[in-house]
């Protein structure tokens, strides 16, 4: 009887010994399961980001390639406006140099530079001495040019005055400095254009003063020179503004 019942307890341990291990390993196995499953999940959310930056880099590359595209479109009508320009701005050239055949070579010029048409008239055939005021032998003159403006359209003019170094004697109080003449100076200009039928959007006036001499104010002769109004004749570019706004980025916004 002792000798079954400790056979029985035997059996029993020896049970208990076998079946520990197998516990153990479900325990670590089940853990393995999770950590599994930790590692799944965590790799499915690494993919799914993965997965929404390569839409979004598809997506940026296509709008790239659609803007690359837009600004070649772009580019070549504004080579087109360039080119139709300065085709304008010879044959503007040409009808200048006609009108004013029966002046004096040193009252007026008509010379082209980088793609612009500079039409550099006298001072003392435009206004009175010291003054803002338009001469009498000016109104034939800005008559003649309007005419020639208005029959080119698609070209921008600025009128640019200059003076020598000689500061003001007379109608000091009205014009302080030679600046301020000169920037009147082109303001009456522009307004007697206006006046004539030019388009005033077309226009744009300003004053260099004494600051662009063409010649040395160490003399008569180079004073005479430097007392000048430009007329700078630009064609108009409509879209070369868009591109250097845009700065090619594709976002149309101002550059930073």
């Amino acid at each position: 009887m002792k000798f079954t019942l400790s056979a029985t307890r035997l059996m029993i341990m020896v049970v208990a010994v076998l079946a520990l291990p197998a516990c153990v390993s479900k325990k670590k196995y089940q853990e393995a399961l999770t950590r599994a499953a930790a590692e799944k999940s965590a790799l499915e959310s690494q993919i799914a980001a993965s997965q929404a930056e390569n839409d979004k880099l598809k997506a940026d590359a296509d709008k790239l390639q659609s803007n690359l595209n837009m600004k070649q479109d772009e580019l070549i009508k504004v080579s087109e406006q360039i080119k139709e320009g300065n085709q304008k701005i010879g044959a503007l050239q040409n009808a200048i140099r006609e009108v004013f055949q029966t002046y004096d070579s040193k009252d007026v010029t008509v010379e082209e530079r980088n793609g612009k048409l500079y039409i550099t008239l006298s001072n003392a055939v435009l206004y009175e001495p010291g003054s803002a005021k338009l001469a009498a032998s000016s109104g034939d003159v800005i008559t003649k040019l309007a005419e020639v403006i208005k029959r080119n359209p698609g070209l921008n003019i600025l009128v640019e005055g200059h003076t020598d170094n000689v500061p003001i004697e007379v109608h000091k109080k009205q014009f302080p400095d030679n600046w301020s003449l000169s920037v009147a100076r082109s303001l009456a200009v522009v307004r007697d254009l206006e006046k004539a039928g030019v388009d005033p959007t077309r226009l744009t006036a300003s004053g260099k003063g004494e600051t662009q001499p063409i010649a040395s104010n160490e003399t008569e002769e180079g004073q005479n020179k430097n007392r000048r109004t430009e007329f700078i004749v630009v064609p108009k570019v409509d879209g070369l503004y868009r591109l250097y706004n845009s700065n090619f980025s594709g976002t149309g916004g101002s550059m930073k």
